[in-house]
């Protein structure tokens, strides 16, 4: 394996990684808030359910702009060059 090919591997496995963190955080959203009952017990806390809630928001949106920023820097076709010869 040559070393642009390793390089290309590894921002693979990284961006997998960062997406598979990003969807489970839309997991925990999803159960976090179909939950009604939960949302409005007694026995939650629900100063603690409103801090989750954010917390989720903000990780993943930290998580989508990092996903984006790394599609455009390592995952984009390089520009084409302008042919000269015909100048």
């Amino acid at each position: 394996m040559s070393d642009p090919q390793i390089k290309q591997a590894l921002y693979v496995a990284v961006l997998n990684k960062i997406q598979g963190e990003l969807s489970e955080l839309e997991a925990r959203e999803v159960l976090l808030t179909s939950n009604p009952t939960y949302i409005t017990s007694k026995d939650h806390d629900h100063a603690n359910h409103v801090e989750e809630l954010k917390n989720i928001i903000l990780a993943k949106n930290g998580l989508s702009d990092t996903i984006a920023k790394m599609r455009a820097t390592y995952f984009s076709a390089p520009p084409k060059k302008d042919d000269k010869k015909n100048s």
